[in-house]
């Protein structure tokens, strides 16, 4: 393997809880240093630092703050540099270091980095040829430029929520279309800015290798997510209809749907694409004599009775495991797949197999077992990408970054530490509190857990 095609890229990370930081720990598995810009403040700390969890065995440690685990899988192999930006000290220590690196990450919104004078302009200013990605809710123009935005709130807004909801049963005990939209899933709106973010801060690099030339990439996530409603969007602009919300079905293809199957919540998918998916999976469930079902005979009869044929089918894969009717359309042709919970995920062959789960270890300090974390859902094959290491405790790089790179004395650097600008501990704030599994579970806000999970997990 040769070595990691983003070795000698330095990259500062202004950003915050989800999407930018992940773009910045995805470039750090490339090889690229990153810089995470940290506070002490408690007040100002990364929410996924401080409140977000989960944390090991569901309760906080000492150290609580270096113990979430999704600031454990957003931040690895950085390193942490804590400033308060507030003070004009740091903001002067940020463009000296902007000076130093090739990429600026911030998720700001507008006026936020105009007010300590970090916008791109400002930036720019002290290194020409910077790259930088500022993550808006509305992008930097426009009358919603100001807005603050997050994930959960930006779905509905850029129209994803209006295609998405279950189906209600109607007259006659009929499915129809449901009324309520819905939120797609976890995040889903971040996860589409830091792909947006890869991609892009890929081409600026490649252009600036062949120009010279830095460039600011205002990146809007409310634009990200209209762009994944695609079809909708043309169906309206070309025809002037709204699609329906349809939960697991499909406009045109049926059967397509989710079945149950054998044990608690365990479910598979099923798509049948064309006639030819239709009679295998006839076949298949031992009902041959639907082919000739006059309920059955085309994909619209289908469509129309797919009630009873959600029955028929939701019979045969109750008696297997969602695994078991995987392997067996399969063997057909016929598309299926076994809805993973998140244990069946981390104990998925083809997982294990690719290597995707890499273990990370921690400082013993840190009160964290090593684990395995999501690697990328690509591989090369000429080129080292891995995650270098674990997120990085709070400040641990300040005498790094401030001393060795910056070259700032003893002197400056303990009068930084007595403004607390600079420090290794939270100043102000408490661990947060715990809710009890069973409580979780009693609120639902967990479906259920397991006692024995360390037991039953692979070692990676």
């Amino acid at each position: 393997m040769s070595e990691a095609p983003l070795k000698n890229i330095r990259v500062l990370d202004l950003s915050r809880v989800f999407a930018m930081p992940f773009a910045a720990a995805n470039l750090a598995d490339l090889g690229a240093q990153v810089i995470k810009i940290d506070t002490c403040q408690a007040q100002f700390m990364d929410t996924t630092r401080t409140i977000t969890g989960p944390f090991p065995d569901n309760e906080t440690g000492e150290l609580w703050w270096e113990q979430g685990g999704t600031f454990q899988n957003l931040n690895r192999g950085k390193r942490s540099l804590t400033l308060d930006l507030r003070a004009e000290e740091s903001q002067k220590i940020i463009k000296d270091l902007v000076k130093l690196c090739d990429v600026v990450l911030e998720n700001f919104t507008p006026r936020v980095m105009a007010r300590f004078g970090l916008d791109y302009e400002s930036l720019r200013a002290e290194k020409p040829d910077l790259i930088m990605v500022s993550n808006t809710g509305y992008g930097h123009s426009g009358p919603w430029s100001n807005f603050g935005a997050m994930a959960s709130a930006l779905e509905p807004t850029h129209g994803t929520g209006a295609f998405m909801g279950y189906m209600e049963e109607g007259p006659g005990g009929r499915m129809m279309a449901g009324e309520i939209p819905n939120k797609m899933g976890n995040s889903y709106s971040d996860f589409l800015a830091t792909w947006s973010a890869l991609g892009s801060l890929m081409a600026a690099l490649l252009r600036r290798a062949r120009t010279g030339q830095g460039q600011w990439i205002d990146l809007a996530m409310y634009q990200n997510g209209a762009s994944v409603t695609g079809t909708g969007i043309l169906d309206y602009a070309f025809n002037g209809r709204r699609e329906l919300r349809i939960g697991n079905r499909h406009p045109v293809l049926s059967p397509h749907g989710v079945y149950p199957c054998q044990g608690p919540d365990q479910w598979v998918a099923i798509a049948v694409r064309d006639q030819t998916d239709w009679l295998s999976l006839c076949q298949a469930i031992g009902r041959p004599e639907l082919t000739t079902d006059s309920r059955f005979t085309d994909p619209i009869d289908r469509r129309q009775h797919q009630e009873e044929l959600d029955a028929i089918i939701g019979r045969w894969t109750s008696d297997q495991t969602s695994f078991q009717v995987t392997e067996a359309l399969q063997a057909v042709g016929v598309p299926a797949g076994a809805v993973l919970t998140a244990k069946q995920v981390l104990v998925d062959p083809q997982h294990l197999a690719r290597g995707f789960f890499e273990t990370v270890h921690n400082p013993p300090e840190v009160g964290l077992r090593p684990k395995g974390y999501v690697g990328r859902g690509w591989r090369f094959s000429s080129s080292e990408a891995s995650i270098k290491g674990p997120a990085p405790q709070l400040g641990e790089a300040n005498e790094f970054v401030l001393g060795e790179i910056l070259g700032l004395g003893p002197e400056q650097m303990e009068a930084l530490r007595s403004e607390w600008v600079i420090g290794n501990t939270p100043e102000g704030g408490n661990a947060p509190g715990s809710v009890p599994l069973d409580e979780q579970v009693e609120l639902g806000s967990i479906t259920a857990y397991d006692t024995n999970y360390l037991e039953e997990l692979p070692k990676v």
